[in-house]
């Protein structure tokens, strides 16, 4: 419930119920009354004023809601820094349908939560009738890429405040909550097993090979160089990763050579989460599977460039950053290629022998006991 303002100077004076952008809220004398955080949200972005009193902002937050709708779209990671959202809003509301619409990239990570009641894909025309039959609508696209204050916060801290929450006290629950099942657990066992791995014994590491944008990601030469080094201690080393720059049967090769274990194009994304799982140690860019094994609570050391750690880690746990400021860095790119070239310059910054010795420090102060790795029935 808000009220919200059309300047005159910048919309003219309105008639009686004119629907300025949307039929849902109807100004007269260039006031209107808007149901709806995201119509609000909405007309603030095109240049709106929010009147609403502190009254009437206090008695929404005790709505008995029905339907709440949870445009969550984005990266992957975009869309999992959503669920803290979500499982305050059930904790508020435990009647209430809790809907999320998202990409069809990101919605493996929100199957068996139980904090959600339906996951869609944000096609136009979900979007269209679910906005409308909501009764309340959060809507967080691209939220790690916005403007202006929130620029500068964690992109769960930037959530909470735009949807005019207080944040959860207890660190863990900032962080994004998945459910990987027993069956999954077993299947990813097998598949590594198959490779030679032994989940009982062997120290595993996994290494995202890429980000879904060529800036974020580490030095392809970089990698194996740490994952020979990694191999000759006999360490298992995963190459996972979704898309990749180079043909699959140039990786093939190199991984043959090398010895590492090929998982690029080989594993969907819950197969991949669930082979993070079985590792004890994680090493990526700033990507979705990164934000996935922070939110398995796996040791995982983050490669960071074009963004400060500082802004996009507050909230995770067994976690080391590893990050090296240099004049252009942080630009906080994240949808084009470095206009510096490829490699990216701040993420030549980060040489293999840093990143092995934060592998030895990560295994040496998070131990992951065999028990915690395996699924068990």
């Amino acid at each position: 419930m808000y009220i919200i303002y059309a300047t005159p100077a910048k919309f003219g004076v309105l008639p009686p119920k004119t629907p300025l952008l949307s039929e849902e809220v109807l100004f007269t004398n260039n006031i209107a009354y808007c149901p709806k955080f995201f119509w609000k949200k909405y007309h603030i972005a095109q240049g709106c004023r929010d009147l609403s009193p502190g009254g009437m902002k206090r008695l929404r937050k005790n709505r008995d809601l029905r339907n709440i709708l949870i445009i969550a779209t984005g990266g992957i990671g975009d869309s999992m820094w959503c669920m803290p959202l979500a499982k305050e809003l059930r904790r508020r509301h435990p009647r209430s349908a809790i809907l999320i619409a998202c990409s069809d990239r990101a919605m493996p990570v929100w199957q068996h939560v139980a904090y959600a009641n339906l996951c869609v894909s944000d096609v136009f025309w979900n979007l269209q009738n679910l906005v409308r039959s909501a009764e309340e609508v959060f809507d967080f696209a691209g939220i790690a890429t916005g403007e202006g204050p929130e620029k500068k916060l964690d992109p769960v801290e930037a959530i909470f405040r735009q949807a005019e929450l207080p944040l959860p006290k207890n660190k863990k629950d900032c962080r994004p909550e998945l459910v990987l099942t027993i069956d999954e657990g077993k299947r990813a066992e097998a598949t590594l097993k198959r490779e030679g791995v032994r989940t009982g014994s062997d120290k595993i590491v996994a290494l995202c090979l890429e980000s879904s944008t060529s800036n974020r990601n580490w030095v392809f030469e970089y990698a194996k160089i740490l994952t020979r080094r990694l191999i000759a201690e006999g360490i298992k080393v995963l190459w996972l990763g979704e898309t990749t720059d180079w043909e699959t049967r140039m990786l093939d090769d190199e991984t043959n050579a090398i010895g590492a274990i090929n998982l690029v194009h080989k594993t969907k994304l819950r197969e991949a989460m669930a082979v993070i799982a079985l590792s004890d140690v994680f090493i990526g860019p700033a990507s979705g599977l990164m934000v996935i094994a922070t939110a398995l609570e796996i040791p995982t050391i983050g490669l960071f460039g074009a963004f400060d750690p500082r802004v996009r880690s507050k909230f995770y746990d067994k976690f080391i950053p590893l990050w090296h400021k240099i004049d252009c860095a942080p630009c906080g790119n994240h949808w084009t290629e470095c206009a510096k070239g490829h490699p990216a310059p701040c993420m030549k910054t980060l040489g293999p022998n840093e990143v092995y010795d934060a592998v030895k420090r990560a295994l040496k102060m998070y131990p992951r006991p065999t028990i915690s790795k395996l699924p068990i029935e």
